[in-house]
């Protein structure tokens, strides 16, 4: 994910911490490798205020794949200044074949002094076909941090993220967090002053929130969470709807539908509570924050939830089955029962749009994934064409034909992934907290 790109979007980072060091160009071609093999990106970034930069500025442009979400980052340009001015050259060498065929880039620029992001360019298309891309100047302008006015959700948790001087602002309901920013593989990690196991995790504008070592779901945008909590049974069959403003019970066939406002909930310590719903008898809704399978389909759902109607229990299961595989990533343990090769690296990544990215061993993939009432199934569009190790390559294709046959998931007792095939064969993962 880019330490750059986030700047833009409305919950990232104004404060970035950074390795200060002479220049570090990642992906680059291998030393005695043809150039053909290689693509070199050059340009220099400059703005036309008349103010120097300070000795400890640091420079840094990125390479970023957008066409996953938040951003992937590909390859980076990154020097100390010390004390040099604009214009700043820069140049970028990444592996072709790292490249995704017919797929457009996008360049980025920035300037940081003191840890804090102070000029910013805007994203510059790139056409990796393009044999030696010369971006030419690069304009920048000054950096200017979003407001404390980010609002998210994080499964049925909301908060505000934003940033205030040199660092975030994370407010939970009456609470309120100051974070730091903290060294992250991807994405900005910011980590409460008082306490380590409360962090937040801004990817590109979404996030994954932890509260005193709880992990939440993914956090999306407000606007991108406007929809009803579903939730069903069975034995008898029951369908509920609630959303900000009414519930909606329907059971015994359509013989019973009950549509009421709804009340103010009771928060529990693993869930909420709805009562009083209907003034002619006894309805109570009760939801809690606990993992659900569904009795017949074997789906399962992130919340438990009873329903009291009169003298009758009514049990089943609720919310997006996604949630529970949206997230942090996942690091695959364990392929088809074979186990996996020893510091070798499988990843999955679920985004709430829809996307499915990671790694398969040495290339890195991407796609979607569909979930319907009963099965989970996975497309992959395009994978990265890097050639590594025999014994890696093996494993990269077993698990790209895993993939391809996935049809359902469980979470097991410990938290971790099951993902099932329809041949029988599982790929079990764990969070990458």
């Amino acid at each position: 994910m880019s330490l750059i790109r986030r700047t833009k979007l409305t919950i990232l980072v104004s404060c970035l911490t950074l390795m200060v060091g002479t220049q570090v160009v990642f992906a680059a071609a291998p030393e005695g490798r043809d150039d053909a093999s290689s693509l070199q990106i050059t340009g220099a970034l400059s703005y036309k205020a008349r103010i120097a930069l300070p000795r400890d500025a640091i420079a840094i442009v990125e390479l970023s794949d957008p066409s996953v979400p938040g951003g992937r980052l590909v390859a980076e340009h990154r020097s100390a200044l010390d004390g040099r001015q604009v214009p700043i050259p820069f140049e970028i060498v990444v592996e072709r074949a790292a490249l995704l065929p017919d797929q457009p880039y996008l360049v980025r620029g920035a300037v940081l002094s003191a840890g804090l992001a102070a000029w910013i360019t805007d994203e510059v298309p790139l056409d990796p076909s393009v044999e030696s891309p010369d971006l030419g100047t690069v304009m920048m302008r000054p950096y200017e941090p979003p407001p404390l006015s980010s609002e998210l959700v994080c499964g049925d948790q909301p908060i505000r993220v934003g940033f205030l001087e040199d660092r975030m602002r994370l407010q939970v309901d009456d609470r309120a967090f100051d974070l730091r920013q903290a060294v992250s593989g991807s994405g900005a990690r910011y980590v409460a002053l008082a306490d380590p196991s409360t962090s937040f995790w801004s990817k590109g504008d979404r996030g994954m929130l932890e509260i005193a070592g709880t992990a939440y779901p993914e956090c999306i945008p407000v606007e991108s969470a406007q929809t009803a909590f579903r939730a069903t049974g069975n034995e008898p069959f029951w369908s509920l709807e609630l959303t900000d403003k009414r519930v909606d019970l329907n059971t015994d066939m359509g013989e019973t539908r009950i549509n009421v406002a709804l009340t103010e909930q009771e928060l529990l310590e693993d869930g909420r509570r709805y009562r009083n719903l209907i003034e002619d008898g006894d309805m109570v809704v009760s939801i809690f924050d606990r993992p659900c399978v569904d009795s017949m389909s074997g789906m399962p759902h992130p919340a438990t939830v009873e329903i009291q109607l009169d003298e009758r229990r009514l049990d089943g299961c609720g919310g997006d089955p996604a949630t529970l595989l949206q997230g942090p990533e996942w690091i695959v343990e364990d392929i088809g029962g074979g186990g996996i090769i020893d510091r070798s690296r499988v990843t999955l990544n679920f985004g709430a749009d829809g996307r499915l990215w990671g790694r398969a061993s040495c290339n890195a993939y991407q796609g979607e994934y569909t979930l319907t009432g009963e099965t989970l199934t996975l497309a992959l569009s395009a994978t990265t064409m890097m050639a590594c190790a025999p014994a890696l390559m093996d494993q990269e294709r077993k698990v790209l034909d895993l993939l391809a046959r996935i049809r359902a998931f469980e979470l097991d007792p410990t938290g971790a992934l099951i993902l099932k095939a329809d041949d029988g064969r599982t790929l079990s993962a764990r969070r990458d907290y």
